[in-house]
C-alpha cells in the first residue's frame, strides 16, 4: 500500500446509507458522504455511475441521506455489496417507512436527511451528488463510523 493511500485511511467517515425512490422503484445502498455545509445545510455523497441508486436520484432530483447506527454494521456490508432493484427484495429490512415507492430508512438509524439535489458533478467513474437538506430527525442513537480498512467504531462521550 503507497503512503498516500494508507493516508487516506486516517480519515474516519460515517457509515451512510443512501436511500432513494422513484416511481414504484426503491433502492438503498451503502456509500460514503460529508457535510458541505452547515449553514445552508448541505451533503454530498459519492455513487458509482449506473447504480440504480444514481439512476433514481437522476429521476426524482432527490434522496435520503441516513446515518447508520452501530446495530447496522452487518446491514452496512450487506447493502454495500449487494445491487439492483433485486437486493430490497432479497434482505429483511425492518424500516421506518416500508411503502412501495417511498425511500427505505433502517429501523434503529442514528438519524436521517431528506435531501434535494442542487448539483452533480461528474468525477472519474462516479457522480458527486450535492444536496440541500429540506427535512431531517435525530433518532438519538450512537452513529457508526468506519476507519481504516473496514474497521467499524461508534461514537459516544468522552
Amino acid at each position: 500500500m503507497s503512503d498516500v493511500a494508507w493516508s487516506a485511511y486516517q480519515l474516519p467517515c460515517p457509515v451512510v446509507f443512501v436511500s432513494t425512490a422513484y416511481g414504484e422503484k426503491q433502492d438503498i445502498m451503502t456509500a460514503t458522504a460529508f457535510v458541505v455545509s452547515e449553514k445552508e445545510p448541505l451533503l454530498a455523497v459519492s455513487l458509482a455511475k449506473g447504480h440504480l441508486t444514481s439512476q433514481l436520484i437522476e429521476k426524482s432530483r432527490s434522496f435520503t441521506l441516513i446515518l447508520a447506527s452501530e446495530s447496522h454494521k452487518e446491514l452496512a456490508l450487506k447493502l454495500g455489496t449487494m445491487s439492483g432493484e433485486e437486493k430490497v427484495k432479497q434482505i429483511s429490512l425492518d424500516t421506518v417507512s416500508g411503502e412501495s415507492g417511498k425511500r427505505l430508512i433502517p429501523a434503529g438509524s442514528s438519524a436521517w436527511f431528506e435531501c434535494r439535489m442542487i448539483s452533480r458533478y461528474d468525477v472519474s467513474d462516479y457522480h458527486l451528488f450535492i444536496g440541500q437538506v429540506i427535512s431531517q430527525k435525530d433518532l438519538k442513537n450512537s452513529p457508526l463510523l468506519w476507519y481504516r480498512e473496514r474497521g467499524f467504531f461508534t461514537v459516544k462521550p468522552l
